[in-house]
């Protein structure tokens, strides 16, 4: 089975709260049975070391989690995340095909990559969600991410991520998205609300000025996709933004077929873009507000 839905032993571990040593059952009912990829898990993000997590499963009531408890129950993420899987093999199989890992952990990144056992996998924190109705279009955008771990794995050097690396991994992983799922709004492929898209769309120019003379280094990384710079007048996560209109403007000038000489394994998937997503809009979009015509 392609999803692996790890947070029904959570919730085997919750109904034992109160009546053993939480730690230990917590291990037994939820670490242990998944072993490999907590262990992938927390060696690709150390957040917490084992005496925290302990601390922290200690703290545990059952009661915290009842929104999410009926959240499951009223819609099966389970169910949503092999729908999109579907809908994304569609658009680009791959082999091996990812893994999707739904777990309940503390201050989880909503969505990630990471290889399990040596296995491209997708993990999904739940433990934030309100609603499932973007769960499919994480899944979608982390599959992409899941294709280029393979596909790009040397045009980068492994301990090098300037933000040229950001602007192809989320670019291409927005526009693959918009591919699977082309009925929903822009602002949400990009995890946007409206009114931010619309601040980075009249503040295009400015943007992509800012990030073109910059792309080797590494210092806009933690600004386009974190929190922003608030004495530029930057607000946060406007990366995905500004790496989709650089990427798209690109592979649009460029075609399909020169830049799948540049990324081996993907030429199909940039015709795919090409033909099927709102891509010819940013070029429109870019030329409108600098007042000239399409290249």
């Amino acid at each position: 089975m392609a999803v692996k839905p790890l947070y029904l032993n959570f919730f085997e571990f919750l109904g034992q709260t109160g009546k053993e040593d939480p730690w230990l059952a917590y291990q037994r009912l939820y670490i242990q049975p998944h072993l490999n990829f907590f262990e992938a898990y927390w060696k690709t993000f150390n957040h917490f070391d084992s005496p925290q997590i302990a601390a922290r499963v200690r703290k545990i009531k059952e009661e915290d989690y009842g929104q999410l408890r009926s959240l499951v129950q009223s819609q099966d993420p389970a169910v949503l995340a092999e729908a999109a899987l579907n809908r994304c093999r569609g658009t680009l199989p791959l082999n091996p095909e990812p893994l999707v890992y739904l777990f309940v952990g503390f201050f989880s990144a909503d969505g990630t990559t990471l290889e399990v056992e040596g296995w491209p996998s997708i993990a999904l924190g739940l433990e934030r969600f309100k609603d499932f109705k973007d769960l499919p279009l994480l899944v979608s955008h982390e599959y992409c991410h899941c294709a280029q771990r393979s596909l790009l794995r040397n045009f980068f050097p492994p301990q090098e991520r300037p933000l040229l690396f950001f602007i192809v991994a989320e670019g291409l992983s927005v526009l693959f998205s918009e591919v699977v799922y082309p009925e929903i709004p822009l602002h949400r492929h990009l995890f946007l609300t409206p009114e931010r898209l619309q601040w980075c769309q009249e503040n295009q120019e400015v943007l992509l000025e800012l990030a073109g003379a910059d792309l080797a280094s590494e210092k806009l990384v933690p600004i386009f996709f974190g929190p922003g710079d608030a004495n530029a007048g930057l607000p946060p996560r406007t990366g995905y933004f500004v790496a989709r209109q650089m990427l798209g403007h690109c592979l649009t000038h460029h075609g399909a077929e020169d830049f799948g000489r540049e990324f081996p394994g993907f030429e199909e998937l940039f015709r795919k873009i090409i033909q099927e997503s709102k891509i010819d809009e940013i070029v429109r979009s870019r030329h409108s507000r600098a007042g000239g015509n399409p290249e």
